[in-house]
């Protein structure tokens, strides 16, 4: 593909001055104006110091979280997709997904749940019925291992990361674009390549306003944080490194005042600012070596001061006590 400048907002400036363009809302965080303090005091604890960790529930293979609007949370796992529900103050799982496979990313988009599987497939199911019910609804074309998963603001177009390794043969990096049928959230109408990745080996997808956001490594660099805008035409702009991390990161999420990152092999979560600067982490080896997705807790079920993190473990082993599990990340005052 031809990779085009980025117009109108000066590079610099990065992601400000480029939401700014989009003329699109962030898709997550408070939509309300805060000040400094308040959000401060209504933000996560991202360090060691007034942390506590509690194991929530066992997740198999933990890898990937999503909020839907109203606050219910999905996770996805080595065997299924659960829904985290609370019965008698007690967090339990429910499994949503209609058979066995290895579940990676996750979006939400027109009250559809949708789920990635390593194998290739898609899997899907209406939110609004009940139970919430997700099926495979398409066959991914070329894909090495379907990962990474976020959708368009109107709904209508899926964005999936095919990477960072292949489950058979040669890994065939790229960001898929899937067009959904207007009047069905269950078809498929055409796949395509939106940005090709050679070389590289991209992970976690994230949409803000129009903008996308992925991680990836590329020999010498170990990790990064990047950015691309979606053009009018619907194309991609061209992509720029955010962020270089000092660890290979999974997956991430967008928070309102920046990102939360996981460092898959050291066992991490940090926080960068707008401008791909750290402001914050977790010491090495907080959790389990697999560290695979971090996010804002979000009420019902959670305080927005809580964080919720996926941790993996040893890739393919369900059955240990190293990972495979869900973990909730209390904030409490420093004396």
């Amino acid at each position: 593909m031809r990779i085009r400048p980025l117009l109108a907002c000066p590079l610099f400036l990065l992601l400000p001055t480029l939401v700014a363009c989009t003329g699109e809302e962030p898709v997550a965080g408070p939509t309300t104006r805060t000040t400094a303090s308040s959000l401060e005091q209504n933000s996560p604890c991202f360090n060691n110091a007034c942390a506590s960790l509690q194991e929530l529930l066992t997740v198999p293979d933990a890898e990937n979280m999503i909020f839907s609007n109203d606050g219910r949370l999905f996770v996805s796992g080595g065997q299924s997709v659960i829904e985290v529900v609370k019965t008698n103050n007690e967090f339990v799982a429910k499994t949503v997904s209609n058979g066995t496979c290895n579940f990676t990313g996750l979006a939400i988009a027109r009250n559809t749940l949708y789920a990635n599987c390593g194998d290739g497939t898609l899997w899907a199911g209406a939110l609004n019925q009940s139970p919430t019910l997700i099926a495979p609804v398409f066959n991914y074309d070329s894909m090495a291992l379907a990962n990474g998963l976020t959708s368009s603001g109107d709904g209508q177009t899926l964005y999936a990361v095919d990477g960072p390794i292949a489950t058979g043969g040669l890994p065939s990096p790229k960001i898929v674009k899937l067009k959904m049928a207007a009047n069905n959230p269950l078809k498929v109408d055409n796949q395509t390549t939106w940005l090709d990745l050679a070389g590289r080996f991209p992970n976690g997808i994230q949409r803000r306003g129009n903008l996308l956001y992925f991680t990836d490594s590329e020999i010498p660099n170990l990790g990064r944080l990047n950015v691309v805008p979606i053009q009018k035409d619907g194309s991609a702009g061209m992509p720029l490194v955010l962020a270089t991390l000092e660890s290979l990161p999974d997956d991430f999420s967008i928070l309102s005042d920046g990102f939360a990152v996981s460092y898959f092999f050291t066992g991490q979560v940090i926080k960068l600012n707008f401008l791909g600067e750290q402001v914050d982490g977790f010491n090495p080896l907080t959790f389990s070596t697999g560290t695979s997705q971090v996010m804002q807790g979000r009420p019902p079920l959670f305080s927005n001061t809580d964080l919720l993190v996926t941790e993996k473990g040893i890739l393919g082993e369900q059955n240990s006590p190293v990972g495979n599990k869900l973990t909730v990340v209390r904030k409490v005052s420093i004396n």
